[in-house]
């Protein structure tokens, strides 16, 4: 349970940042930032792989979020996370999905 808390702790902290990174942001300046740009597929690295490790009873009780599987890419194990990309606007990233 301690493990699921501290997993739980990171999908927030990694999804806190990578609103924090393209909230109000153009994206313009998105794209000529090169930092913020190398940033975010960290945080959803994060999202994905504290997402897979959570445990059963914990995707159990919160059967309404739509968890997503481990899968083996092309260079070993990775996690998909999913995006609304509908929730990409012109002048940034809406956090309202």
């Amino acid at each position: 349970m301690r493990r699921d808390v501290l997993l739980l702790e990171q999908l927030i902290e990694a999804a806190d940042q990578a609103v924090a990174l393209v909230e109000g942001v153009a994206i313009q300046d998105l794209a000529a930032d090169r930092i913020r740009r190398d940033a975010l597929p960290w945080n959803f690295a994060v999202l994905g792989e504290a997402s897979a490790l959570l445990s059963a009873e914990v995707k159990e009780q919160f059967a309404d979020v739509p968890w997503r599987q481990p899968g083996l890419g092309p260079f070993g194990p990775c996690w998909a996370v999913e995006v609304d990309w509908r929730a990409a606007r012109p002048h940034g990233v809406s956090n309202t999905c």
